[in-house]
């Protein structure tokens, strides 16, 4: 049988993990912490519900003009740390952070197949374990990944250092501008 275009098995771990995003994503909307996570509206056949966290590769299409920081960000440094078009790692932290035109964006270092931290090979994120490859914006480039790398939303602290908090997801379209 033929599956429907457009229809994706998701296993459970990926469900619950798209789950708690969307819960999450109702903690950015309201509350007045002066910033309101917003993606691009529409959305075609073959694009994902617009804060998924999955798609939407266009690079400072929502962008957030130094978001104040809520919840327990971890701090990452400076603004002027990350330098275009080079992750930096935060092992402990599992996740990368990312400098592109658009601004800085934070995304899970860990691969969707199978939870490995990936690397960076070649100008690109790789999973050791099988070979998963992914786009610098988390997009799958090849598998065996079915989901691509999540992102987490990024604020500015109170010392001017930049703060990821990965309690909360946000779409792939997401920057923070500093």
């Amino acid at each position: 049988m033929r599956r429907a275009k457009g229809l994706v098995e998701l296993s459970r771990r990926d469900f619950c993990a798209l789950a708690a995003g969307g819960l999450a994503l109702i903690g950015c909307v309201d509350g007045g912490s002066g910033a309101i996570q917003t993606g691009a509206l529409g959305g075609g056949d073959d694009q994902p519900p617009v804060d998924s966290g999955v798609g939407h590769d266009a690079p400072g299409a929502d962008a957030a003009m130094g978001a104040a920081c809520s919840g327990t960000p971890v701090d990452v440094g400076p603004p002027s740390m990350f330098v275009l078009g080079t992750p930096v790692a935060f092992s402990t932290n599992r996740f990368f952070v990312v400098r592109d035109a658009g601004g800085l964006y934070a995304l899970s270092s860990s691969c969707t197949h199978e939870g490995v931290t990936c690397g960076v090979s070649s100008g690109r994120f790789r999973c050791p374990r099988h070979g998963a490859l992914f786009t610098f914006n988390g997009a799958i480039i090849s598998g065996p990944v079915s989901q691509p790398l999540v992102h987490y939303s990024m604020c500015i602290m109170a010392n001017g250092h930049v703060g990821v908090t990965k309690s909360a997801i946000v779409s792939a379209s997401t920057r923070l501008v500093a």
